[in-house]
């Protein structure tokens, strides 16, 4: 079976939302070998603010497995965000770079939104 990692790199918000409820509807249900669910580049906004549906997505999706949500430290760093992220008990913030090296190195698949 596949393993899946799904990129949020958006700032829309519609879209952030489908592809987190993707994210944990498909760890929740085993559609793939493993989900991975990363926040890269504007997306990570949405967790800075604490978006209620963006963090309930996030926590849905942390519930069904044993890993949490990441996002980038490079890119909260580079927006300012780092502070902010860095208090957020639901994501784990990481330098995205070599997970994304090594997620690729194993065949998972990626679906960017």
């Amino acid at each position: 079976m596949k393993n899946v990692a799904i990129i949020i790199s958006t700032a829309n918000k519609e879209k952030a939302i489908a592809a987190a409820t993707l994210a944990g509807v498909s760890r929740k249900n085993k559609f793939f070998g493993d989900t991975k669910l990363i926040f890269f580049g504007p997306s990570e906004r949405f967790i800075a603010d604490n978006d209620e549906a963006i963090m309930k997505l996030i926590n849905d999706y942390n519930s069904a497995g044993n890993s949490l949500a990441i996002a980038c430290k490079l890119v909260a760093n580079n927006l300012n965000l780092a502070d902010k992220l860095e208090k957020v008990s639901a994501i784990k913030l990481d330098m995205v770079g070599p997970i994304i090296k090594d997620l690729a190195e194993k065949d998972y698949e990626f679906l960017t939104f």
